[in-house]
């Protein structure tokens, strides 16, 4: 399989910049497969789990937060506000943001607060699915 250069940066650190034969990524109606040789384009990039295939068979998998990738002839840029490994994720930490936002849902906040909690809990969600890679028992 023919492969190409990804670059997966965040504001703190690039995250990963190497070759790679395709990545599966989050954007708002579904998920969006890339390999070699796809057509160029831009899109926004959702909270989700990112998978990626290096050259050997190796397969990687990493929770995002919201992006931007962007697609052109010879690599893929995926710019996005964080990007974790599953070994990196701290599971209690993921959990206790989790019950924190689960309580300040139920509470009456203004509409911005309410986003805001919205968007930390599907953060936690994401962060622990990709702990677990998928598993829905942990919620």
């Amino acid at each position: 399989m023919r492969d190409f250069e990804l670059q997966i940066l965040t504001p703190e650190r690039p995250f990963y910049e190497g070759r790679c034969e395709s990545i599966t990524v989050p954007v708002s109606d579904g998920m969006l497969g890339i390999q070699a040789g796809h057509e160029a384009l831009t899109a926004a990039v959702m909270d989700g789990e990112v998978a990626f295939s290096l050259p050997g068979g190796e397969r990687r998998l990493c929770s995002v937060s919201r992006g931007l990738l962007d697609v052109s002839a010879e690599n893929v840029r995926l710019i996005c506000e964080s990007a974790l490994a599953p070994e990196e994720i701290d599971e209690e930490r993921e959990r206790r943001a989790l019950e924190e936002a689960r309580l300040q849902l139920a509470e009456r906040r203004s509409r911005r607060d309410y986003m805001m909690t919205q968007l930390a809990f599907a953060r936690a969600v994401n962060n622990l699915k990709v702990k677990h890679h998928n598993a829905e028992k942990f919620i």
